[in-house]
């Protein structure tokens, strides 16, 4: 397979992630046979076999609209709930009502958290509101197919997302034996009780600080669109603070200390580098891991660049590494801390230091039923130590078969899957044909009965960014990219997967144009020279 080959391969699953496993992709070149995802699309002809076998025998509709309840609006959640509406639910089972709930107003396209931090990304870009999604939503066309619908009989009337709506409210707990789930609106502090057919958990994960005495009160999570924007106004306060030391000629070290060396802590730490600049010698970023590696679960190539790009930007990495305490420094400088770190190779006093803090970044630690989740983990589904819901294989509970899991708060093997959008997205296009199966099984008169799909992970590589301008990839096929070029395809890449199409347009037109005017602004400041007006 040629690299042309391997890309289009790459960007076929890509695009098909979003969606039902009704999708399909015309035949690549060197390839020969149509593209399927293997966590969804792959059902595809086993699902329109199924589908023809019992049309013959199909019974009229049960009347009763049946109501899926969908809890979270992260990556699984949402292309669950815009998945749904797409398949061919006259044939057994009328069109189901769809509820989606979560706490927040906005959906958060989390890889891009990084670039709206910097401000090479836009609000509505990154976390587009529920709303304008669920407004936007519509079955895909693709040249040479005038409709998916068509591919397995779905009606044309499933464009809109009517049967779609949302509800911003927190969830009070899950009676999974009277199907209900107890919510709180977030608006009017009233608790309601919302009746359910089917149910699919998709709450995700938050970062835990309360394994570290001080650290809920001064370190700031980076996790979801709110502590970004925060972290986007104590680096506008950082920018002023800077400006006066340079007019005063303060050399006081200014340690800005990111929690946490995976994916997320190194993207942070390399962005905020190239979001200082070079401006003050003493500021300086520090990465703190309690794994002897940073970007242990990385590709070797990812992981490697890294690296390579963390030693090259100065930042001060410190591995194998606890933290034991955070206390308060100086109430005039409310973000300034001591940060005290425990040695993993060593547990006397002498491997106790601390580090003076002026800003405290936490991203290791994310767990699926964090504090802010307590209402969540308030159900007898079975768990495992991390607080992931125990599933089968087809992202059920068994005891429960019309109650679902997926994304980050799933387990449906010994093994857990890694905490991606990837994962979740994948999950989300299995869920959505379960939930159906189950529902037009529950509903069939006939011995006949539709299949549930086992979900099955394809990995289809990671993407870093490393900075405004850089970026690492590593892809199924065997393509391996970085530099400026990785930059540019990632912000495509990830704007070929926003959930709508809209927002697939939106943000690839703003990822594009603010790529090109920084090109510009650099070329134009590299060909500017001082005037001697002597």
């Amino acid at each position: 397979m040629t690299t042309f080959s391997s890309l289009l391969l790459i960007l076929s699953y890509i695009c098909n992630l979003p969606h039902l496993a009704n999708a399909f992709f015309p035949p690549i070149p060197s390839i020969g046979s149509p593209i399927l995802t293997k966590g969804g699309a792959v059902a595809y002809h086993r699902q329109t076999t199924l589908l023809r076998q019992s049309s013959s025998d199909s019974e009229s509709s049960n009347t009763k609209q049946p109501h899926i309840v969908i809890l979270g609006g992260g990556f699984g959640g949402i292309n669950t709930a815009l998945t749904l509406p797409t398949l061919p639910w006259s044939d057994k089972c009328i069109q189901p009502k769809i509820t989606l709930i979560d706490k927040s107003e906005r959906f958060v396209f989390l890889p891009l958290l990084y670039e709206l931090c910097v401000e090479d990304a836009s609000i509505d870009e990154v976390a587009p509101t529920f709303k304008s999604l669920l407004r936007d939503g519509k079955l895909p066309t693709f040249p040479g197919l005038s409709n998916l619908s068509g591919l397995i009989g779905a009606s044309s009337a499933n464009d809109d997302t009517d049967e779609i709506s949302f509800i911003r409210a927190k969830v009070e707990g899950i009676d999974v034996n009277n199907q209900q789930v107890v919510v709180s609106h977030q608006s009017s502090n009233n608790v309601e009780t919302i009746q359910y057919d089917a149910l699919v958990i998709a709450t995700g994960a938050e970062i835990s600080l309360d394994g570290v005495p001080g650290a809920s009160e001064l370190a700031l999570p980076f996790y979801t669109v709110e502590q970004c924007l925060e972290l986007k106004r104590r680096l506008a306060l950082l920018d002023s603070y800077l400006e006066k030391r340079a007019r005063n000629g303060d050399e006081t070290p200014v340690n800005i200390v990111v929690i946490g060396g995976g994916y997320s802590g190194v993207e942070l730490a390399l962005n905020l580098v190239d979001r200082l600049g070079n401006r003050d010698d003493n500021v300086h970023v520090t990465l703190v891991h309690r794994g002897k590696q940073v970007l242990q679960c990385a590709t070797e190539h990812n992981r490697n660049t890294g690296i390579d790009r963390l030693k090259s930007a100065g930042v001060n990495v410190i591995t194998s590494t606890s933290i034991v305490e955070v206390t308060p420094l100086d109430k005039d400088q409310g973000n300034r801390c001591l940060v005290k770190l425990q040695c993993l190779n060593n547990s006397t006093e002498n491997g106790i230091t601390s580090l003076d803090t002026s800003l405290l970044l936490w991203t290791a630690g994310a767990t699926p039923t964090s504090s802010q989740n307590k209402g969540i983990r308030n159900s007898i589904l079975s768990r495992d130590i991390m607080g992931r819901i125990l599933t089968s294989p087809t992202l059920n509970v068994p005891e429960y078969p019309t109650v679902f899991a997926v994304g980050d708060c799933s387990r449906p093997k010994k093994e857990p899957y890694p905490g991606t959008a990837q994962v979740a997205i994948q999950m989300a296009t299995v869920a959505a044909w379960n939930i159906y199966a189950t529902l037009v099984n529950n509903n069939a008169k006939s011995g006949e009965s539709l299949k549930l799909l086992p979900f099955t992970y394809l990995s289809l590589g990671e993407m870093i960014t490393l900075g405004r301008n850089d970026a690492t990839i590593s892809t199924l096929g065997g393509i391996e990219l970085s530099g400026a070029g990785a930059s540019w395809l990632r912000r495509l890449i990830y704007a070929v997967r926003m959930p709508t199409d809209r927002q697939r347009l939106s943000a690839a037109v703003d990822g594009t144009t603010r790529k090109l005017a920084r090109g510009a602004l650099e070329a134009g400041q590299r060909k500017s020279k001082p005037v001697d007006w002597k």
